[in-house]
């Protein structure tokens, strides 16, 4: 007998001693599944099958349910579209960054251009620019879009490393 055999001859013989009522599939409630302005759908909660009255999963688990799967989505969805992008790309550093060639391209990643990274590191302008392109040459890439492509999918940079460093200053 196959695995699934096995289990679909447990969950008859649990039917049989439970005695679900004929209703037991309805849908006691449906959440939305969205993440911002993006829906994926609805998560429908069924009954409980031995109180008809409630939803099987209580109202703040259900709703957490379906955030999770919101946030799922979402960022599959964000991944998938990133590695869409990268397949140009040779995915490997050719030298290693200095450690002021990865300071501007963390504020690169963070959005900031080459004026607002120049005053960040209170260095001019001019050496942002020279800094960015050897970012590029040392990346084997030659532009801004492509070298935060390549670093984020080499794990030079992550948005997860960015959110722990904005935690930790607040907590100064």
């Amino acid at each position: 007998m196959t695995k699934n055999r096995a289990q679909l001859s447990l969950t008859k013989e649990k039917e049989r001693d439970v005695k679900l009522p004929h209703d037991f599939h309805q849908v006691a409630m449906s959440l939305p599944v969205q993440f911002g302005r993006n829906v994926y759908g609805s998560l429908h909660i069924a009954v409980d099958p031995f109180n008809t009255e409630q939803p099987a999963l209580p109202l703040v688990i259900a709703q957490l349910l379906a955030q999770s799967c919101s946030w799922l989505l979402y960022t599959l969805e964000q991944s998938t579209f990133l590695h869409s992008q990268c397949p140009h790309i040779d995915y490997q550093v050719y030298e290693p960054l200095t450690k002021r060639e990865s300071e501007v391209l963390k504020l690169m990643f963070r959005g900031y251009d080459q004026e607002q990274i120049a005053e960040q590191l209170c260095i001019a302008p001019a050496t942002v620019n020279k800094h960015r392109q050897h970012i590029y040459e040392r990346l084997g890439v030659h532009n801004e879009r492509d070298a935060l492509l390549a670093a984020y999918y080499i794990g030079i940079l992550s948005l997860f490393d960015d959110l722990m460093l904005k935690d930790e200053k607040k907590d100064y």
